[in-house]
């Protein structure tokens, strides 16, 4: 009964400023279920920890920003208030649409990945001192708080997903019903490798334009939440500034003037990184009903990015 869901999702992706603008998830495919991720700038701090099943990793943030997604909907249509007593955070999808959105494969054994994907949200225990609303958490949460699947038999008995339930954590909630701009992801950003990922994240969440926003790469390092060498980051860094292919904006580096090379090896100490916004292509002009031009975006009404 389509009534039920609250997919498929119609709208853009969509993320909520400070879960993209700071390191929440692992890098990587692979969930480690020992270390803790850690960050501390002197104002933001930030603790994860891993569950059972392992560390949240980037991949499976995707499904954060579909709920995240679905939620948005439903404030755009009027379905969710911010003054509401009594919240609803449960989000109920099929695990098809999730897959669409994120441009995954539904074949072989997508099903048991989804399972595990909800199993590392539920379990990975979260620390900070980010405020949501006005409201912190001192304690420890995990991205839901539960979680509730329906299948069925098909004909080889073999269980498939009729609908995913999810119920969204108290924080995560208050943040994106009160962010009156909810950030708008690209397309192309599920295409993304982890590193590429959290860097566009950043920029977006900087609000980037074509002025231009720069940071140190020793920040940058620990923003993007890898556990690489910083030499690495910055060969990495000097490699996307050759082929720019974060798409959106373009990076680029501003080395310090140069000093002894140990063992041949240049360092990135002191490099400051440069994001820009790539300048928007002049939307299409469409016949108004006067019979002049009017830009296509003021024609399909107001939007958030």
């Amino acid at each position: 009964m389509p009534d039920l869901f609250d997919s498929p999702l119609r709208g853009k992706v969509r993320g909520q400023r400070s879960v993209m603008a700071y390191p929440f998830f692992h890098l990587g495919k692979t969930a480690p279920t020992r270390d803790v991720l850690r960050y501390d700038d002197g104002q933001v701090r930030i603790e994860v920890a891993p569950g059972p099943s392992g560390m949240a990793t980037i991949y499976d943030k995707d499904l954060i920003l579909y709920i995240a997604s679905l939620m948005a909907e439903k404030l755009r249509r009027g379905e969710l208030r911010v003054d509401d007593p009594k919240p609803d955070r449960e989000f109920t999808f099929t695990a098809h649409d999730f897959f669409r959105v994120a441009g995954r494969d539904t074949a072989g054994k997508a099903y048991d990945r989804l399972l595990q994907m909800l199993q590392r949200l539920q379990g990975t225990q979260v620390r900070t001192n980010i405020e949501m609303a006005g409201e912190g958490a001192d304690g420890v949460f995990s991205w839901i708080d539960a979680v509730n699947t329906r299948y069925r038999r098909n004909a080889r008995k073999e269980k498939e997903l009729v609908s995913v339930s999810v119920t969204l954590c108290a924080w995560l909630y208050r943040g994106i019903l009160s962010d009156a701009r909810l950030l708008t992801f690209s397309d192309g950003y599920f295409d993304l490798a982890p590193l590429e990922r959290r860097l566009y994240e950043i920029a977006k969440a900087e609000d980037v334009d074509e002025a231009g926003w720069t940071i140190g790469i020793e920040d940058l390092h620990a923003r993007v939440g890898t556990k690489g060498l910083l030499r690495h980051f910055g060969q990495f860094l000097n490699e996307l500034e050759q082929t720019q292919r974060l798409i959106e904006f373009d990076i680029g580096l501003h080395r310090p003037a140069a000093e002894p090379q140990r063992r041949g090896r240049p360092g990135y100490e002191g490099t400051i990184v440069t994001f820009t916004a790539r300048a928007k292509a002049p939307q299409p002009r469409r016949l108004d009903a006067a019979g002049g031009d009017t830009p296509a975006t003021e024609m399909e009404g107001p939007a958030r990015d």
